[in-house]
This record gives C-alpha cells, sequence and structure tokens, in this order.
C-alpha cells in the first residue's frame, strides 16, 4: 500500500529480506493535514478529548504511532504569518515579495508532493467571502495563491472556492450567515465540518491505493468569540478517524494541527490565555510499520515531541515526507522533525519573535 521509486532489490533468495527492507525504508506516504484553526493544544483537550481517546485507541489497537508536539511555537499573531511558513517555507514578508517579483512565484508544498506523484487538494473554510481575491492582504491562505500560483504549484483540485458562491453568505456584516462566528453552521442539517470531513474521505477512498495522495482540510470551527463551538467536533472527528484507521495503518501519514492558538478573545486578556496563543496543537500520526523501518526517524521524532519547534520544521517534514527518503537541507530556522532538533534551541534560532516566545 506503499509509493515508491526505483527499482525492486534482487532475485537471490539470501538478498529478499534485505531488498524488502529498503522498500519499506523508501515507501513514500499519503499526507492528510487537518487543519483547526485558532486552536491551542489546551483547548483542543477541552473540547475534543474523544479525539484523543479515538487515536490513543487506534494506537493500542496497532499498527499506528502518535506523537504529540507540544513544543509548538507560533511565528506570528493570526493564519497568514504561520501558514506562509507552513506552506512556502518563507516568512509573510518574503512570500509577498517573491510573488510581486518579476517570476511571481513561490514553490508550495503541493508542488512537492505532485512532483513525486500525489494528487493534491486545498478545502479551506472561507468564512468572510470572496471579494478580496484580488488583494494582498487577505488572511486565507487559498485566496492569497488564488490567481497568483502557477499549475505547478497550485493543488489540483481546489474545492474551498464553493464558498464563494453567493448562496453561501459571508459573515460578518450578513446577520443571517451561517459563517458568523458563534453560530452552529448548518447546511441541510448537517454541520459544516462534517461536509469538508466528508469530501476529505471520499478523497481517500475515491482513488485507487496505488494512487499518492496529499490534502489540506481547514476547519474554522473554532474560530468564534465565546470558545464553544469546538465541542461539536468531539461527535465527529472520531468516527472520521476510525473509517480511515486502514488507511491510517497502512499508508498514510496524518497532521491534526493548528496554526495558532486561541486569539482575539476574552480569554488572551489573561496570561493563560496569552499562553494558550502561543501554543497551538499538533499531533502526528504514522503508520506503525512506517515508523518500525525507519527507527531514527522515529527515536527523533519522540525527542521533538518536548523540544520547540515552529511551522518552519513542520513544512521541511511535509518536504521530507513528499520525497522521503531525500531530507532537505537542514537550517537553524526549518529542519525536519525526523531528524533532531537541538534540545536548546532558542526562540531566536527558530524563528519566533520575542513577544510570542515561550518556555519550552
Amino acid at each position: 500500500a506503499g509509493h515508491r521509486e526505483g527499482g525492486e532489490g534482487g532475485g537471490a533468495a539470501g538478498a529478499e529480506g534485505s531488498a524488502h527492507a529498503n522498500e519499506r525504508l523508501n515507501e513514500r506516504l499519503n499526507v492528510l493535514v487537518l487543519m483547526l484553526d485558532a486552536t491551542s493544544r489546551s483547548h483542543l483537550g477541552r473540547m475534543v478529548p474523544r479525539l484523543f481517546d479515538a487515536l490513543n485507541e487506534l494506537q493500542r489497537g496497532g499498527g499506528l504511532r502518535l506523537y504529540d508536539f507540544r513544543g509548538y511555537s507560533i511565528v506570528g499573531y493570526n493564519s497568514m504569518p504561520n501558514m506562509a511558513p507552513f506552506l512556502v517555507g518563507s516568512d509573510a514578508a518574503d512570500l509577498a515579495a517573491a510573488l510581486s517579483s518579476a517570476a511571481k512565484e513561490a514553490p508550495t508544498i503541493w508542488a512537492d508532493f505532485k512532483r513525486h506523484g500525489a494528487r493534491t487538494f486545498l478545502l479551506e473554510e472561507i468564512h468572510d467571502g470572496c471579494a478580496d481575491l484580488a488583494q494582498g492582504g487577505t488572511s486565507s491562505a487559498s485566496k492569497y495563491f488564488h490567481g497568483r500560483a502557477s499549475a505547478a504549484n497550485a493543488p489540483d483540485h481546489a474545492p474551498w472556492q464553493i464558498f464563494c458562491q453567493p448562496e453561501l453568505r459571508p459573515c460578518c456584516d450578513d446577520p443571517a450567515s451561517i459563517l458568523r462566528p458563534g453560530r452552529r453552521q448548518c447546511i441541510g442539517g448537517v454541520d459544516l465540518h462534517a461536509h469538508l470531513l466528508d469530501y476529505t474521505r471520499r478523497f481517500w477512498e475515491g482513488h485507487p491505493p496505488q494512487q499518492r495522495l496529499m490534502g489540506l482540510v481547514n476547519l474554522m470551527t473554532a474560530h468564534e468569540h465565546f470558545m464553544t463551538r469546538l465541542g461539536i467536533l468531539d461527535s465527529d472527528l472520531p468516527p472520521f478517524l476510525q473509517g480511515l484507521a486502514h488507511r491510517l495503518r497502512s499508508d498514510t501519514a496524518l497532521l491534526i494541527i493548528s496554526d495558532h492558538g486561541t486569539h482575539g478573545v476574552w480569554y488572551n486578556d489573561f496570561a493563560i490565555g496569552q499562553a494558550e496563543h502561543r501554543q497551538p496543537a499538533f499531533l502526528l500520526s504514522l503508520p506503525e510499520r512506517f515508523a518500525a523501518a525507519n527507527p531514527a526517524g522515529d527515536g527523533a521524532l519522540r525527542r521533538n515531541q518536548a523540544r520547540r519547534l515552529t511551522s518552519f520544521d513542520v513544512h521541511a517534514t511535509l518536504q521530507h515526507l513528499a520525497a522521503w527518503p531525500t531530507m532537505p537541507r537542514p537550517s537553524l530556522e526549518a529542519t525536519s522533525l525526523f531528524v533532531d532538533l537541538s534540545p536548546n534551541r532558542t526562540c531566536e534560532q527558530a524563528r519566533v519573535p520575542a513577544k510570542f516566545c515561550i518556555e519550552v
């Protein structure tokens, strides 16, 4: 159920075991990124405890290995300063400069996966409409890259554009909009997030196992002012994971991650709320046989759970998974998590601004 490049091992009986081991070492996984916008690690644990139960149950049942990165830090206040490093490996200013240059191009993580045979998609909830598609200051990664990225750098499928349809009236000036913060978001009696998760499930199920896949779905469920709506995911995320369990155990890496923690609400007036804003959630699951076939990477992932890391490192990790086992060149600010980060890495070295620095 893996995706490999290169020839198979030799036919001699004595070499079969070594050849099989090398195939497993060079196996390239599908990658699914489940982005939970504006969700701290602590808030995710409070509001969606069954998610952790489901992941731990899958791990106890065998076939899956789970990593929880508690040192994951933000590099900016809101989405774009954190999503730019995640998607292209550059900060927002460098990305804007690249897109305004003569080349008007910036390599994206979708391009990395497409070069290695993956079919890709981006599905992001757009709650504020699409009137600003031509503007440079939009907060949405989907809208930011629309019209700026070449076909090579764009995802193969962009179902997020459904949010540009007039039937889905944007917040926040329209009192009747289902996308207003604090409202239960339903379409046809079904929660909006359930529609997005169903698309993701069908994308995975709708391709043959030999087709490599990479997808990013961004849920805005937590992006509201009362810190309560995130809890509705507790009913739908566990069965979603159970439905993909056979893929998570065989051929798919899953990142459950946030761009930043809870922000823009009353909670941030207190020190604990400010700390949670700086500590977004980041969980990674890998097929156990993939982790077992790569013990050095597994060991580094385990140790890096307690070390300072940012979306720059997540981007390098995605690049590593895209081209596995070829690793992007490490740097102070961006290193694949399959190798050890420094246990003494400072905020400055990780490009975490001083105002967002937190002890790890």
